[in-house]
């Protein structure tokens, strides 16, 4: 029998489309309980019988809601794709993030003794394309928040990082990048530096490291946690 817990994958098939819901009926592979997963939290369109994986996201009188767009699926897939290496003791998965105007999310994935995460995950990530069409993207996860901070806006070239400076307290960030590059490290629709944000749950704040006249400094954008 299926456990049904937030958070945990889940096989179901696609019921039907809700008329005027947004919404489809599903059943949950293995049990006899129906739920819901909203088309905006949906990977793609789908057509009455056919099957796929979900995350439970929410549960409660409502009834189950799943998603496949929730930190909690990106999590939960990155751990089935690189369960080989987790097995084995040499990866592990912290933390995940998304926002809704991004397709994407960032995952951060420790390397255990002197394994490098992202070597070690890189022959697994294809099967990624099985659960998902959003990319996931692997952050390196280190204990030096500075690092971290850096790392967590790939895929923006960490070498135009010119200076971080972080706040514990108020658990702020500034990070001064090279003007050209203030693009890269926003993204589109500033995606790139939201979705850091949340993964290391953290304020960030991208500015240029090139002065404006008048002695201030550019802000090309920033992330809140």
């Amino acid at each position: 029998m299926t456990t049904i817990k937030i958070g945990r994958l889940v096989r179901c098939a696609i019921v039907k489309d809700l008329p005027g819901r947004e919404i489809y009926l599903v059943l949950v592979t293995g049990t006899d309980l129906l739920a819901y997963l909203p088309k905006r939290f949906a990977g793609r369109v789908y057509r009455q019988g056919e099957e796929t994986v979900a995350a439970v996201f929410m549960m409660g009188k409502g009834g189950i809601f799943l998603s496949q767009r929730s930190p909690q699926y990106f999590r939960r897939v990155t751990e089935e794709v690189l369960s080989p290496v987790i097995r084995d003791g040499r990866v592990r998965v912290r933390r995940a993030a998304s926002v809704v105007k991004g397709p994407f999310a960032k995952v951060s994935v420790e390397g255990l003794g002197d394994v490098d995460p992202l070597m070690a995950s890189l022959p697994y990530l294809d099967r990624v394309k099985e659960y998902t069409t959003d990319t996931i993207t692997i952050v390196r996860y280190s204990t030096d928040i500075r690092e971290y901070i850096v790392n967590s806006l790939v895929p923006a070239p960490a070498d135009k990082v010119v200076e971080v400076h972080y706040s514990q307290g108020l658990r702020e960030a500034i990070v001064k990048v090279d003007p050209r590059y203030c693009g890269f490290f926003v993204g589109k629709g500033g995606a790139n530096v939201a979705t850091a944000a949340k993964l290391l749950n953290v304020r960030i704040m991208i500015k240029s490291a090139a002065e404006e006249p008048g002695g201030k400094e550019g802000v090309c954008a920033e992330g809140r946690n």
